[in-house]
């Protein structure tokens, strides 16, 4: 059967125009009806596209909020121990209930605790800061010498990428170098440069025993005296004919300087200088971490943008500087640029376009295979000037271009089109019945407004849930539906302004029949939609029962691949990185220098696993550097450190997994190494797959818990690399003094002081010397270090003038023990983290999680008194879901207000959401197939796929309305209105799934990343286009059953009475 809604003539349009008229119609009207202005529109839109996309950051991910305040407190000399009794605990009691503060973490290490204050969403930082810095000065329990609090607000930089400066130089000009490279690369215009691997400078005053017994003078009375020497004193203003300014000088920069610094006058006139009592050198902190690489001193020099900068401008002057300071250095120090993000960035970025560029000739093609060539044209040319007003839209919005919102305008290439694409076909259709030009256009646009409005808010509604999501994974992905806003709101003015008036245009020419290939395609779609499409459609809903049981079956077979376990879930895998690096542990109180050749052999053997894998002449690493001294937040001489960056993923048949598995194979055994681990660096979301964290109030206990569970999770066989951040650190000595110390007036405190003095270094003075703060540093010389030197170490009597000496072994009793590196503390309770990684398309890494902690962590728990908590990025995770899953709601029933309010009934927005859960059967089936886990993604993309479904069904539904409306029989509208329908359906459907098609089969490693998104929009779309116009109609069949039949039962209950 035909189209049987009556012609609509230009009589008919000229009696509408006597009418009122909402501003909306008199708006359309206008756009058609003026010579130019839908032209200025265009162009203004086309503008402000040009204008965005000029103020527009590029970056690899959205920008992740950071709200954190950070105390930093320096205690020369304490043990981590030391500072977690006496600067963490008497502070966190202070800062935890702290207005606005969401979790407090802190750290405590050899000689420094630093805090975390996370706070919540939206809280006002300044007063966060001042309110933190207050509450540390009412501490007065707080150690006397320690140093004053730094207290900071955290600032988002994002990596952008690094120098890597080194060669056969001393220290101390290399790190003049890099510090001349940092001056000049913020001079540049770069927001921010971190230099890693070089260490403070330092004076030495290593005191000779046997001269400060002769001339009666202890380390204090050294450091006291260079106290009150060096320094510069303003004198104030000699007030004569002239002013002039008074000033004492009197700082020492130099060691030479220091060394002539007055320590004690003899009677006789004679002048004690400092170079007369110790050895005076130029040094640097032993406790900080040194850079190599290739077993060259190295410096990296780390480039950071600001959230309002540009990355590849950034990345530009990065290159630009390099290049030109390359020339500059000295021969055999050598200058690299490696770990390009921005490089990184453009690759993605340029990896989509041209997946966009593709998907758009694809869909381009199916215009103007479908329609009109003039009309396939105008509807067309909607896409670049609906994408370039989004650009400017985003602008304002504050938006930037990254994956995620790109990725969203390639998924939303479909929606752009299938306005334009309804207006279009109705536009052309209303022409044929001979009605004018302008009449066609504005019939066009007018009567599809409310569908078309209908499926843009129903759009919006279903990517709503998004929005609810309050934590790093909201943050990652906003983007998605505030670009879909954007590009909705650019495309109905498109839609309805701009296109309108070239309708108008393109329908004064008579339109030319098809040829070629494009004839034999619409013959061949008429017959199969008045033929066999008709006679399915007629069949479906006749026998609506077994249709709906039908699709009810598969959706059944789709959820058991979830049951069954042959498709598995997995929240966030984190995409393949280029970076790796190999944490390495030695004993505690392993010299320096033997960690350094153990690093250095774990170096070779990268080197080595490179040769074995890369291919003829081709490197795999780019870039590696080495940090001897520091792991992470902890340092010790038995730390060591290897980054490594691999060349571009897409460069290279060997996978980085790969890489990290041959290179552990390759490692040497080395005596005194007590753990070793590689892994993958990524630093976003999904880079912990596995994390347990236990607390506990005994650090002994927490470590044996720790070690259990380590060894548990070896046993599971996707878990890779397991370990546990509570590292022992160096050996701690306690000392305890004993009747005879007490008896002469020795208190631990006295000893622990004259002891710190000795072996860690009395403070005498900081100072500025150029860009750098060095400490004059007064000790025992370096080889007293050892715990077999305090046999001879003799400690200076309280009070005693001249000064007396007794032997440390007569007043002090000894014991050893090994001390933690690092203590970690969360919510006011010690932590330990376990953390692991996890093999790719293995499952579930929560689901191994949760069989080990229902399992056997209970036994560990109760075995050592400790508790399992659920935060960070898990936490976010259980949020997000449950967020995601009151949003889908909220989603839902906005969905549904919006249908109710359009169609103007309660029945009708069930019918048209009826096909929702449907979708998911192409969604799952999709990943099975092509081998992917199904993830957080594919969920966000879920949600967007329900928005399309509907806007389908509403067309559909609204085409069985106009038909009822004009005396149709139900089942001839209904069967008749899919019939109408089809083009336009399976258009729309067509134009999405071909946009996302050249996405769908890349192989790109960088595209895996956001390839369950896509297979989720193009397999469900490809499914689901068929199955929305077979089973609207048997849904409608069935609702009507029930209508009837509660109708017969309340008239038989009527005839009863």
């Amino acid at each position: 059967m035909s189209d049987t809604t009556p012609p609509e003539t230009p009589s008919t349009a000229q009696g509408e125009k006597d009418g009122s008229y909402s501003p909306f119609t008199s708006l359309v009207r206008f756009f058609i009806s003026h010579k130019n202005a839908a032209h200025l529109l265009m162009l203004s839109m086309i503008i402000f596209g040009f204008l965005g996309l000029r103020e527009l950051n590029t970056q690899f991910f959205p920008d992740i909020e950071i709200e954190v305040v950070g105390v930093t407190i320096v205690w020369p000399g304490a043990s981590a121990e030391d500072v977690d009794i006496n600067i963490v605990e008497p502070l966190q009691a202070q800062l935890r209930y702290l207005d606005g503060v969401d979790e407090l973490e802190s750290r405590a290490r050899s000689g420094v605790a630093s805090f975390n204050l996370n706070y919540k969403r939206g809280f006002d930082m300044s007063k966060a800061t001042n309110d933190v810095e207050a509450a540390i000065g009412q501490i007065t329990t707080l150690p006397k010498d320690i140093e004053r609090p730094i207290v900071r607000q955290y600032v988002n930089y994002d990596p952008v990428g690094n120098l890597l400066l080194s060669g056969d130089f001393p220290e101390q000009a290399l790190k003049s170098y890099a510090i001349k490279l940092r001056d000049g690369l913020l001079d540049a215009g770069v927001d921010k440069v971190d230099l890693v691997g070089i260490r403070d400078e330092e004076i030495w005053i290593e005191v000779r025993i046997d001269q400060i017994r002769r001339y009666d003078l202890t380390i204090d009375h050294i450091a006291n005296a260079i106290r009150a020497s060096s320094l510069d004193m303003p004198g104030g203003l000699l007030r004569a004919e002239t002013e002039k300014q008074i000033r004492a000088r009197g700082l020492k920069k130099t060691a030479s300087e220091v060394g002539e610094i007055e320590v004690r006058a003899l009677p006789g006139g004679e002048r004690v200088l400092v170079k007369d009592v110790a050895r005076v050198t130029e040094s640097f902190n032993s406790d900080q971490a040194s850079g190599w690489t290739n077993g060259k001193r190295a410096v990296q020099i780390k480039v950071f943008r600001s959230e309002t900068s540009d990355s590849l401008d950034t990345l530009k002057i990065l290159r630009d500087y390099g290049m030109k300071a390359e020339t500059e250095l000295p021969q055999g120090m050598e200058l690299k640029v490696y770990d390009t993000l921005a490089d990184k960035i453009a690759q993605r970025l340029g990896l989509l376009l041209r997946n966009g560029l593709g998907g758009m000739v694809l869909v381009l093609i199916t215009l103007f295979l479908f329609l009109n060539a003039r009309i396939a044209f105008w509807v067309a040319l909607g896409v670049p000037i609906s994408i370039m007003a989004t650009l400017g839209l985003m602008w304002p919005l504050d938006r930037t271009m990254n994956m995620l919102s790109m990725f969203t305008f390639i998924m939303t290439l479909g929606i752009i089109v299938d306005d334009a694409i309804v207006v279009g076909e109705h536009s052309a259709t209303v022409f044929k019945r001979g009605t004018t030009p302008d009449y066609a256009a504005e019939r066009g646009a007018l009567r599809m407004s409310k569908p078309i409005f209908a499926a843009g808010l129903t759009t919006l509604a279903a990517f709503t849930p998004i929005l609810t999501l309050d934590n790093i994974f909201g943050d990652l992905t906003r983007p998605i539906p505030i670009v879909v806003f954007a590009v909705l709101a650019a495309s109905l003015v498109e839609c309805f302004f701009i296109l309108p008036s070239h309708l108008k245009h393109a329908l004064t020419y008579p339109e030319k029949p098809p040829t070629g290939i494009r004839k034999r395609f619409l013959e061949k779609f008429e017959e199969f939609r008045h033929g066999r499409f008709k006679q399915l459609t007629i069949s479906a809903f006749k026998n609506r029962y077994t249709t709906l049981s039908i699709a009810i079956a598969c959706f059944i077979v789709a959820i058991s691949l979830f049951a069954g376990g042959r498709l598995q879930f997995r929240f966030f895998p984190a995409p393949e990185m280029e970076r790796i690096a190999a944490r390495i542990i030695f004993h505690a109180g392993t010299p320096r220098e033997v960690t350094k050749q153990g690093m250095e052999a774990i170096e070779a053997a990268l080197y080595e696993t490179d040769k074995q894998l890369r291919d003829e002449g081709e490197t795999l690493i780019n870039a590696s550097f080495s940090k001897l001294g520091s792991l992470g937040s902890s340092s010790g001489n038995h730390l060591a450190y290897i980054e490594t960056e691999l060349i571009a993923s897409e460069l290279r048949s060997v996978r980085t997994k790969e890489f990290i598995k041959k290179w552990k194979e390759n490692f040497p055994p080395i005596a005194g190494i007590r753990f070793t681990s590689v892994e993958e660096l990524n630093d976003g979301p999904g880079s912990s797959p596995i994390e347990i964290r236990l607390q506990g109030d005994s650090l002994d206990s927490l470590k044996l818990a720790a070690g259990e569970v380590v060894k548990d999770l070896e046993l599971y066989p996707p878990v890779i690399s397991p370990y546990e951040n509570l590292f022992y650190g160096k050996q701690e000595l306690l000392i305890e003094v004993n009747p005879n110390g007490a008896a002469l007036g020795f208190t631990n405190q006295i000893v622990g002081q004259q002891l710190r003095n000795a072996y860690e270094g009395a403070i005498a003075r900081r100072f500025a010397r150029g860009d750098n703060e060095v400490t004059i540093r007064v000790l025992l010389p370096r080889d007293y270090g050892n715990p077999q030197s305090l046999d001879d170490f003799f400690l200076a009597v309280p009070g005693s003038a001249p000064i007396r000496y007794v032997p440390f072994a007569q007043v002090v009793n000894v014991s050893e023990q090994p001390g933690f590196s690092t203590i970690r503390r969360a919510g006011g309770a010690r932590e330990v983290l376990i953390r692991a990684g996890f093999a790719d398309n293995a499952g579930n890494p929560a689901n191994i999680v949760t069989d080990y902690t229902q399992t056997k962590l209970p036994a560990i728990k109760e075995k050592y008194n400790v508790e399992q908590v659920v935060r960070g990025e898990q936490e976010d995770m259980k949020e997000s879901f449950q967020q995601l899953i009151v949003g889908l709601f909220v989603g839902l029933g906005l969905i549904y207000m919006v249908l109710a309010l359009v169609f103007s009934s309660y029945t009708k927005p069930l019918v048209i959401m009826s096909v929702i859960p449907f979708g998911m059967i192409g969604a799952l089936v999709g990943h099975f197939v092509q081998g992917y886990e199904f993830n957080f993604l594919s969920m966000i993309a879920l949600l967007g796929l329900s928005g399309i479904l509907v806007n389908n069904s509403i067309i559909l539904i609204s085409r069985i309305d106009e038909r009822q409306a004009t005396g149709e029989d139900f089942e001839e509208s209904v069967i008749n209105g899919v019939n109408d329908r089809l083009r336009a359906v399976v258009l729309t459907s067509l134009t999405t799934v071909l946009g996302l098609a050249p996405m769908l089969f890349e192989t790109s490693t960088q595209a895996q990343f956001l390839l369950p998104m896509v297979i989720t929009m193009a397999w469900g779309l490809a499914s689901s286009a068929f199955l929305v116009l077979l089973l609207v109609p048997a849904i409608l069949g069935i609702q009507r059953d029930i209508r009837e039949y509660f109708q017969q039962r309340k008239q038989r209950s009527a005839l009863a009475e």
